[in-house]
């Protein structure tokens, strides 16, 4: 598949992400679930649970990278790396800065 990418800052703040045309049905429960999952892993850190966020992360790199999403799949390996050690001050700088960029993104499809 030929994902077409490219993050560029939006007029309004939007984060454009260029995707494949071909993804467009999948995209939008794609960002849903990422979105959720930030919320998954916003209480799990609050727990201590570092092994959920560490599956998490794990999961959004690489569901991120396949859909064309490269920026979410760097903060989540940010996230994924800090949560294997145990650092949770990382993972809560970096979790609302990842929740607002998806909250901003503005898809260009392709």
């Amino acid at each position: 598949m030929d994902h077409t990418r490219g993050n560029e800052p939006g007029a309004t703040g939007e984060e454009l992400v260029r995707i494949d045309a071909s993804f467009e049905p999948l995209v939008p429960k794609f960002l849903t679930n990422r979105k959720k999952e930030v919320i998954t892993m916003r209480e799990a850190v609050v727990v201590q649970d570092f092994e959920t966020v560490r599956k998490v992360a794990h999961g959004m790199k690489g569901a991120g990278g396949s859909y064309g999403f490269d920026r979410v799949s760097e903060m989540a390996a940010v996230i994924e790396q800090a949560a294997k050690a145990l650092d949770s001050s990382t993972i809560e700088r970096d979790l609302p800065i990842l929740g607002s960029y998806l909250d901003r993104i503005k898809v260009v499809y392709e």
